[in-house]
């Protein structure tokens, strides 16, 4: 696993990665936001949907945390074996 130097290194690669991955999105016209393509298991909306939903389960975790909970891994309404329909 890569380490980083401190907590503003680590925030830079967020970044990097994060403008990497959504300027893959910039030339996607709406008309096509939701095509399918073979050999792809989601369309351009359900991809970005996808990332917004881990995201706002991994914030959810670290919330639950910091107020001393203990997260509820992936939900409370969910298994690990149930994740298709967290998707």
């Amino acid at each position: 696993m890569r380490t980083y130097r401190d907590k503003e290194d680590l925030k830079s690669e967020i970044r990097q990665s994060f403008e990497k991955y959504i300027s893959e999105f910039d030339t996607v016209p709406e008309a096509l936001k939701d095509k399918r393509v073979p050999g792809v298991d989601r369309t351009p909306a359900e991809n970005l949907a996808y990332q917004v939903g881990w995201t706002t389960l991994l914030l959810s975790w670290e919330a639950d945390e910091k107020r001393g909970m203990d997260a509820k891994t992936p939900s409370e309404q969910f298994k690990w074996n149930q994740l298709g329909g967290l998707y």
